[in-house]
C-alpha cells in the first residue's frame, strides 16, 4: 500500500471516528464546570483541542540552481490537512494536494509546458501561543510520497509524463482564532524534493533535488477539548 492510499484510509475511516468521539466528549466536557488556568506561551488548557481539518491554497516559489529553480515557475496550489493532537499541543498530520507550475525553460527540462506535483506526507509538530487569538506552529514531514506529472508535449506520440519523488518539509503557520473552533490560517512551507528521476551522469546533481516553497491561506475546523492521551487518562 503506498503513502497515498492509507492517507485516504485513514481519512475515511479516522475523520468519522474522531469526530464522533470530539463530538461525544465534547458534549460531556461542556456539562462539567470548567477549570480556570492560565495560558503560556507553551501551554493553553482552553484552547486545547483534539482534531484539526484545514483546507485552503497556495502559492508556489521554485529557487535554486536545480531542475525547478531553472526550469519551472509556481503557478497555483491546494491543501487539504488533518492533524491530532496527541498530547497537549504536540500533533502528528496527514496532507494531501498539489503543486502547479509552468514551464519556463523547456531547453532544460524538455518539450511540456507544464507540470504538476501531487504531495502527500505525514508530519509532526507542536503548537504556541503568543496572543490572545493566536496559534503559531511549527511542523515537519517523517514521510511522504510525490508524484511529478508533465504535460503539454508538443510531440503527439506523449500525452504525459510521470516521476516519483520523496518531501522533505519544514513548515510553520500562524492561525488566527474567528471562534473556538474555526479559524484562518496563514501557513510558509520550505520544500526539497528528492527524485528518482533518470538522467545522464552529468545531469544528475542538476536532476537529483528540486526546490520550492509555498505560501498558503486556508481556513482551520477544529473539535473538541482535550488532546488524545488526556482523554484516556484522565
Amino acid at each position: 500500500m503506498t503513502l497515498r492510499s492509507l492517507i485516504k484510509a485513514v481519512w475515511l475511516i479516522g475523520i468519522y471516528f474522531f469526530c464522533l468521539i470530539g463530538f461525544a466528549q465534547e458534549t460531556s466536557s461542556n456539562s462539567e464546570s470548567e477549570t480556570n488556568s492560565k495560558s503560556t506561551f507553551f501551554d493553553s488548557k482552553e484552547r486545547q483541542r483534539f482534531f484539526a481539518i484545514m483546507i485552503g491554497g497556495h502559492k508556489p516559489f521554485t529557487s535554486g540552481d536545480n531542475f525547478m529553480g531553472e526550469g519551472l515557475e509556481g503557478k497555483s496550489g491546494i491543501d487539504f490537512k488533518v492533524q491530532m493532537y496527541i498530547y497537549k499541543h504536540f500533533f502528528i498530520g496527514l496532507s494531501t494536494g498539489a503543486s502547479y507550475f509552468n514551464v519556463k525553460n523547456q531547453e532544460l527540462l524538455g518539450a511540456y509546458k507544464k507540470s504538476r506535483i501531487a504531495e502527500n506526507y505525514v508530519y509532526i509538530g507542536y503548537e504556541f501561543f503568543p496572543t490572545d487569538k493566536l496559534r503559531l506552529g511549527l511542523n515537519i514531514s517523517i514521510d511522504s510520497d510525490l508524484d511529478y506529472k508533465n504535460t503539454g508535449f508538443s510531440t503527439s506520440d506523449i500525452s504525459e509524463q510521470n516521476d516519483s519523488a520523496k518531501l522533505n518539509r519544514y513548515g510553520l503557520y500562524l492561525n488566527y482564532e474567528l471562534s473556538k473552533h474555526f479559524m484562518v490560517y496563514l501557513d510558509y512551507g520550505y520544500n526539497e524534493s528528492k527524485t528518482e528521476i533518470v538522467v545522464p551522469a552529468e545531469l544528475d546533481n542538476f536532476f537529483k533535488k528540486g526546490k520550492y516553497s509555498t505560501i498558503g491561506l486556508g481556513l482551520v475546523f477544529t473539535i473538541g477539548s482535550r488532546d488524545l492521551i488526556s482523554r484516556f487518562v484522565d
